[in-house]
């Protein structure tokens, strides 16, 4: 089971017609395993539910830059992706996204 590098609440796994994302129950984060992100943006029926997080507290949060990757448990790096700052692993190349990150990133 791999928990949530945010608020560390066991995540669950979404499968779509050709990917699958784990996400978190309580603060709506996503987590797309390497070139899921791409596979994502290439749909055309992109789900819904991943544009509009409907998390209504968080339990804890981890400061930005000290979120570890729930497959490697390895300190992830933060990098710009059209102005929002995205965690990724150094080692997986796993990618964590915070509520409504998703959104901003494709909406530019």
């Amino acid at each position: 089971m791999h928990l949530c590098p945010n608020c560390v609440e066991p995540l669950r796994s979404r499968t779509m017609s050709n990917f699958t994302v784990d996400e978190c129950p309580l603060c709506d984060g996503l987590w797309f395993d390497d070139q899921v992100p791409e596979t994502m943006v290439c749909t055309v029926d992109k789900p819904q539910f991943f544009f509009e997080p409907i998390a209504f507290e968080r339990k804890r949060e981890v400061p930005e830059g000290e979120l570890q990757c729930p497959r490697c448990k390895v300190k992830m790096a933060v990098y710009d992706v059209r102005g929002t700052p995205v965690d990724v692993c150094p080692e997986c190349r796993g990618m964590w996204l915070d509520s409504h990150e998703l959104r901003k990133i494709l909406a530019d």
